[in-house]
């Protein structure tokens, strides 16, 4: 009966807009349902119609829910939203235009003059930097800790802590957290613990379950899968993600709709994605173990890796994420890079392509040379994101490139290094 009622609405509206003018019938003729579509649409509006003044004034006053603006309410991007608090097993999630956007959020919403913060160091050097320079104009001020020194943490912690932020594992040395200490540390000093969970994925690490207040994620990387996009999240608990719902009203650093649609359908994806990374990523770290020219490799498959028992407690899986040192410096290290043909050279991660930066003069180009010394941010240092490729092609492509690094200086490089 209700399907007959719509229908003679719609005959109805129809034989009105016959008796109208040309434009205001291409304007009023309505849109297709998309009930029966196999894939996901994408709510490309910016803003929706409502029944009744009655039934948008509830709306924005929250006395009842439903869509208001897509600077804040969009169902492609509560779509993606939705698909990644099942992931992370938290109970809310808010998305942002990027994970810049996130940090800021997070600051914006939980921080306030004279509060103070505690950064692993070594992490995203616009991260920290973020937190220092322009944070710090407003009287917050921030703390670097090395990641795997407690007692560095304990010291690091005052009356004035309300946040702790770390990247687990740190990138791009792979440094790990005990996440399920840090968080015992956060909550007796009533700190939130922040946990950057970009390099690992939900699928392979799941910081909420280690006592993690907020995690949170660069969706542009492995939630993407194809470098198309440019995002970030947040998720935890409920009470946790509404105060940053209501900044994100407010300041309008949201996620756009076809974003949101990406990402959604990479997250069906990613758990497949993620296997066949870390299966190129151990067979790539292997041989680069046994390189000659190749001073220190640096990844979370090492069983004397650090931290290894804190791997084999809170991560199922490991980063594609792997740095390595070249004989030679930064001249060998920018030989190496410049030779490569099949690995792009590219400041993102998590692609199906794999790409290779050189952090002490890109990422983490804004820590001063004694942070990069005291960091291990060497200039020698090469950070590479194994992709989806056939292995031994990777490989193939490393081993001319590691060759290259080696041969005697150019003139001009005699000249600069002179």
């Amino acid at each position: 009966m209700a399907d007959c009622y719509a229908l003679l609405i719609a005959d109805s509206m129809m034989k009105g807009i016959k008796s109208m003018e040309q434009s205001t019938r291409a304007i009023h003729m309505g849109f297709p349902s998309l009930d029966d579509s196999h894939a996901a649409a994408i709510a490309m509006t910016s803003a929706y119609d409502f029944t009744s003044a009655q039934e948008a004034s509830d709306r924005f006053n929250g006395v009842t829910e439903g869509n208001i603006y897509s600077r804040f309410t969009n169902p492609s991007v509560e779509h993606f939203e939705r698909k990644l608090t099942s992931l992370e097993n938290a109970e809310a999630a808010v998305a942002f235009a990027s994970g810049m956007a996130a940090y800021l959020a997070l600051a914006m919403t939980f921080l306030k003059q004279g509060d103070h913060v505690v950064l692993a160091s070594g992490i995203f050097g616009t991260t920290t930097h973020l937190f220092r320079q322009y944070f710090g104009q407003f009287g917050i001020t921030a703390t670097c800790v090395d990641l795997d020194d407690q007692h560095a943490w304990q010291a690091a912690m005052c009356d004035r802590t309300r946040m702790i932020l770390v990247e687990s594992p740190t990138n791009p040395l792979l440094k790990v957290a005990d996440l399920s200490w840090l968080s015992g540390l956060a909550k007796r000093n009533h700190a939130l613990l922040v946990v950057d969970n970009t390099l690992l994925s939900p699928v392979n690490q799941r910081p909420l379950n280690h006592g993690a207040d907020l995690v949170l994620h660069s969706t542009g990387k492995f939630m993407d899968g194809q470098g198309r996009t440019v995002g970030g999240v947040i998720a935890g608990r409920k009470d946790v993600i509404q105060p940053l719902k209501n900044y994100l009203r407010s300041s309008g650093t949201c996620m756009n709709a076809f974003t949101a649609w990406v990402l959604s359908h990479g997250l069906d994806t990613l758990t497949a994605r993620m296997a066949m990374h870390e299966q190129n990523a151990r067979k790539v770290e292997a041989w680069l173990r046994q390189q000659s020219c190749v001073k220190q490799v640096f990844s979370t498959f090492s069983p004397v890796h650090p931290q290894a028992e804190v791997i084999a407690k809170q991560q199922t899986g490991h980063s594609p994420v792997i740095s390595f040192i070249v004989e030679g410096g930064q001249a060998a290290a920018w030989r190496c890079i410049d030779a490569l043909n099949l690995v792009a050279r590219c400041t993102n991660i998590g692609d199906t392509k794999s790409m290779v930066t050189h952090p002490a003069s890109t990422t983490h180009c804004r820590y001063s040379q004694e942070e990069k010394l005291q960091y291990g941010i060497s200039d020698g240092l090469v950070r590479l994101c194994v992709g989806l490729e056939a292995s031994q092609d990777i490989i193939q492509d490393l081993g001319q490139a590691l060759a290259a690094s080696q041969v005697k200086h150019s003139l001009r490089e005699v000249v600069s290094l002179s």
